[in-house]
C-alpha cells in the first residue's frame, strides 16, 4: 500500500475528488453492477489510521448507476470507477471546510485516501460464487455444532485435572501467569501480532460453569491479534499456537477481566479456562 507519493498531475473524478495514479495498468475499467475488491489506507501524511489489510478479508463495493443526483458518493466508489485491476492511487480530500475535523486529522488540510483494485466480479459470478460460499458455511457450521458435546468433554475434563493438580507434567506457564496446555501442534503459519486469526473456543470458569462458546452456534471469531480487540489473556495465548492447535488457556484474572469480572456471567476476580482451536491465521 502506497504511504507517501511523488506530486504528479492530480485527476478528477466525475464528482470532482481529486487523485493521482502510482500504478496504471490501463486495462477495462468496472461496469455497473459489477463487484469490485479493493484495499484503502487512510492518512494524515505518512500517519496510518485506518488500513483494510487488517481485516480477514479485503472489502467491496458493488458498482451502482449514477442515476439519483442526490445519492452521495464516496471518493472511493467514485475513484474506482476509473481504475483497472491492478492500479493503485491516492484520492486527496479537502477537509479545511469541515466545521470539525475528524479524530487525527486536527492540525490537517487533506485526508489522503490510497486504494489499490484487487479484482473484479460480474453480478452474476458474485452471486453464484455467494452461494457457494453460504453452502460451504452452512456445512462447517453443521460439522462444528456435531461437535459441541465432544469439546465439553474434553475442556470438562482438563480442567477436572487442572483443579486436581495433574496437569503440572504437560502445563506451561509465561512471565505474565498465564498458563496453557497444547494437546495438539499447529502444522500451519505461525499466530502473530498483526495478522488475522480465526478460532473456535469453549469458555468456563474454574468451577466448570460454561459461560460462552462458539461451537453451540457452530462460528468460529476472527480478529487481529495483537490489537487489544479481545482480553489481553487471548492475545498472548493465541499467539503461542500456529495454525491448526488446539490447545487450553488458563487466565489469570488480570489478563482476562480484572478485578470488576463482566457480571452477570464472569465474577469478580475470575481466572478463565478456555480451550481454543486456531483454525485459520492470515
Amino acid at each position: 500500500m502506497v504511504s507517501c507519493q511523488k506530486e504528479s498531475k492530480r485527476l478528477k473524478t466525475s464528482h470532482g475528488y481529486e487523485y493521482v495514479k502510482h500504478t496504471n495498468v490501463d486495462g477495462p475499467v468496472p461496469e455497473v453492477g459489477d463487484y469490485v475488491y479493493f484495499h484503502a489506507q487512510m492518512r494524515n501524511g505518512d500517519s496510518v489510521l485506518f488500513a483494510s489489510r487488517a481485516q480477514a478479508k479485503p472489502p467491496f463495493l458493488q458498482i451502482p448507476a449514477e442515476s439519483d443526483p442526490n445519492r452521495p458518493v464516496s471518493p472511493v466508489e467514485d475513484v474506482l470507477r476509473v481504475m483497472s485491476v491492478g492500479d493503485s492511487v491516492t484520492i486527496f480530500i479537502n477537509i479545511d471546510t469541515l466545521p470539525n475535523k475528524p479524530r487525527g486529522f486536527e492540525n490537517a488540510s487533506e485526508m489522503l485516501y490510497d486504494v489499490v483494485m484487487l479484482e473484479v466480479k460480474s453480478a452474476s459470478q458474485f452471486e453464484e460464487e455467494a452461494r457457494k460460499h453460504q453452502e460451504e458455511e452452512d456445512a462447517l457450521a453443521s460439522a462444528t455444532r456435531a461437535r459441541a458435546g465432544e469439546v465439553a468433554s474434553l475442556a470438562q475434563e482438563t480442567l477436572k485435572k487442572y483443579n486436581a493438580g495433574s496437569l503440572k507434567d504437560e502445563l506451561k506457564e509465561t512471565p505474565s501467569g498465564l498458563k496453557y496446555i497444547i494437546h495438539e501442534e499447529g502444522t500451519g503459519p505461525q499466530a502473530e501480532p498483526n495478522k488475522v486469526v480465526t478460532v473456535n473456543y469453549y469458555g468456563m470458569l474454574t468451577d466448570g460453569t460454561m459461560f460462552d462458546n462458539s461451537f453451540d452456534e457452530g462460528h468460529p471469531i476472527s480478529f487481529p491479534l495483537g490489537q487489544g480487540r479481545v482480553i489481553p489473556g487471548w492475545d498472548e495465548g493465541i499467539g503461542l499456537l500456529k495454525e491448526g492447535a488446539r490447545a487450553t488457556l488458563f487466565i489469570p484474572y488480570q489478563l482476562a477481566y480484572g478485578e470488576a469480572g463482566r457480571p452477570p456471567r464472569i465474577p469478580e476476580k475470575a481466572e478463565l479456562v478456555f480451550y481454543v482451536e486456531l483454525t485459520d491465521v492470515q
